[in-house]
C-alpha cells in the first residue's frame, strides 16, 4: 500500500461538503478543522490533531463527504487511496465499517437536527467571527 503525502498550507482546504472522494486521511503534523456551513454561519464539528483518520465515514459508505476539512495551521495529510486499503482488508472488516458507518451517520443526523452540543469541549470550541470569515473564504473559493 503506498500513501500520499500532501502538504497542507493554513486555510487549505482538504475537501468540502458533498465531494465524491472516498479516500481515506491520516494527519501526520499539524491541526485540521472539520465544520459545517449554514449561510454565512461556519460551526466547529471537530478539530483534528496528528494520529487521526478524516474520510472514514466515505471510505466505508462510499457517500458524499459529510463536512468541510480545512487546515488550522501549515500541516502534512497522507491520503490513502481506497483501492488500495480495500485490497488489504478482509470483506467482514468492511461490513463492519459500513455498519458502524450507518449508525454514526444516523446518530449525527438525530445530533444535527435536534442542535445538541457538546459543553466544554476543546473540538467544538465556537469559531470567531473572523476565523469564520476566513474558513467560510476558503470553502468558498473555487480552485484554480
Amino acid at each position: 500500500m503506498q500513501g500520499y503525502e500532501q502538504k497542507m498550507e493554513k486555510d487549505q482546504v482538504l475537501c468540502r461538503e458533498g465531494d465524491p472522494s472516498a479516500d481515506i486521511y491520516l494527519l501526520k503534523k499539524g491541526r485540521l478543522l472539520v465544520c459545517s456551513v449554514q449561510g454565512t454561519k461556519v460551526t466547529a464539528l471537530a478539530r483534528i490533531s496528528p494520529g487521526e483518520f478524516i474520510g472514514e465515514l466515505s471510505f466505508f459508505d462510499g457517500k458524499v463527504r459529510a463536512s468541510h476539512v480545512v487546515a488550522i495551521e501549515p500541516s502534512m495529510v497522507v491520503m490513502i487511496p481506497k483501492h488500495e486499503l480495500t485490497n488489504l482488508l478482509p470483506t467482514w472488516y468492511l461490513e463492519v465499517g459500513k455498519n458502524l458507518t450507518k449508525k454514526i451517520r444516523l446518530l449525527d443526523g438525530v445530533i444535527h437536527d435536534s442542535n445538541l452540543r457538546r459543553f466544554g469541549n476543546e473540538d467544538q470550541k465556537p469559531l470567531t467571527i473572523e476565523e469564520q470569515r476566513t474558513i467560510l473564504k476558503a470553502i468558498t473559493q473555487q480552485d484554480a
